[in-house]
């Protein structure tokens, strides 16, 4: 049964075979002429070998072709891509290294300074190392990208503890400031003064007079402060510095220091007393001091001497004026070592102990005056011991 289907099967492509590959002629017709050429079997079949040689050859071929065309595209992406970032970094590392040699060039002191030289060499040991390969004949790798990143990351971590350190140095700053401001503030209020009133006026007076008494000369080299940058950054602190150098300068104008030397005793206060000539109430407008006869006495701040002389009942007298309305007088003096219009420092001797004019004997009748109206000068004592006591 099998051989039989086998012998079919056989039969079948025999006739197909025979039907398709039978003796052929190509009728060639030139010049009225008739001409047959014989294509054998042998023949029709090497052509049709021959020609599927060449089908599948060609297939082959274009599709190895596209295939190496797809790679070539995507190898030309990843160097396209590859070599635009090696551009940037190296366009970032060109102006890393422009801004550390400009950093390295301004900072001319400081561990900052130091650091950033640091890496600009090495910057430059990198592109020495570039420029040898190159003498070489060798292919330069570029820069180290990870001792670059690395450098980089050394920087961020520097300005990070740059930027701690100003933070931490900036609360401290405002810690010591509003704590000095109140101190300054405390200092005001001891001797009864309005300090808003005298801030005022420190501002008018600045915008005037030197140190707030006389019309010195004024001059030197002009050297701007660079304060819009701290006013900007940090208006708080910007602010409290301004109130602190106001109060610092008003509590210098007053005066707090003792006129006489330690040991001095005091022999009348400030207000209403017994009048030692008369026997009745009548007001005292200082204090009076008594050390051995001839002591020397001093000024209690810096200022200016705007009278120095004979005062009918102040006697010998010397008045100093320490600005912003501040001014202090010396009287029942034995003899004055000042001139008017002399400047004067805090402790210069303006005169000697005695007992001229309306005196029962050798003593110091010193006073505290503002804007002519006499103060009690316990305060501005007391004050000046507060202060003595902060400076220890």
């Amino acid at each position: 049964m099998m051989h039989s289907a086998h012998m079919r099967v056989r039969k079948a492509l025999a006739s197909f075979f025979s039907r398709l590959f039978c003796r052929r002629s190509v009728i060639i017709i030139a010049d009225h002429k008739t001409q047959h050429v014989p294509f054998s079997v042998g023949t029709q079949l090497a052509m049709v070998f021959s020609t599927l040689a060449v089908v599948v050859w060609v297939s082959y071929s274009t599709g190895s072709y596209m295939a190496a065309k797809r790679v070539l595209v995507e190898k030309d992406r990843t160097i396209a891509s590859t070599t635009l970032e090696n551009e940037r970094i190296e366009a970032e590392f060109t102006l890393l290294r422009r801004d550390l040699t400009t950093l390295a060039q301004q900072q001319n002191t400081g561990k900052l300074a130091s650091d950033a030289k640091m890496i600009v060499e090495q910057y430059a040991n990198t592109d020495d190392a570039n420029a040898q390969a190159l003498q070489a004949g060798k292919k330069s790798e570029g820069p180290d990208y990870n001792a670059v990143f690395a450098r980089i990351e050394f920087l961020e971590k520097r300005v990070r503890d740059l930027q701690s350190t100003h933070d931490t140095m900036v609360d401290e700053i405002k810690l010591a400031t509003n704590g000095k401001i109140k101190e300054l503030q405390r200092v005001i209020a001891m001797v009864g003064m309005d300090g808003a009133a005298l801030q005022e006026k420190r501002r008018e007076k600045s915008r005037g007079s030197f140190f707030g008494f006389g019309d010195g000369g004024r001059g030197g080299p002009y050297e701007p402060v660079a304060t819009p940058m701290l006013r900007a950054r940090e208006p708080e602190l910007y602010m409290s510095l301004k109130q602190l150098m106001v109060l610092s300068d008003i509590v210098r104008h007053m005066p707090l220091s003792q006129p006489l030397p330690q040991g001095s005793k005091k022999t009348s206060g400030f207000g209403t007393r017994v009048d030692p000539f008369t026997g009745r109430l009548a007001f005292h407008s200082g204090l009076d001091f008594s050390a051995p006869h001839g002591s020397s006495v001093r000024a209690t701040s810096d200022g200016v001497v705007v009278s120095a002389g004979w005062q009918n009942a102040y006697g010998k007298m010397v008045d100093v004026d320490h600005g912003l309305g501040f001014v202090t007088r010396y009287a029942h003096l034995r003899a004055i070592t000042v001139k008017e219009g002399q400047r004067v420092s805090k402790g210069t001797v303006v005169g000697q102990q005695g007992s001229t004019g309306r005196s029962t004997g050798s003593h110091l009748h010193y006073e505290v005056r503002y804007e002519g109206r006499p103060l009690n000068p316990k305060s501005f004592l007391s004050a000046g011991e507060y202060v003595r006591s902060l400076e220890n």
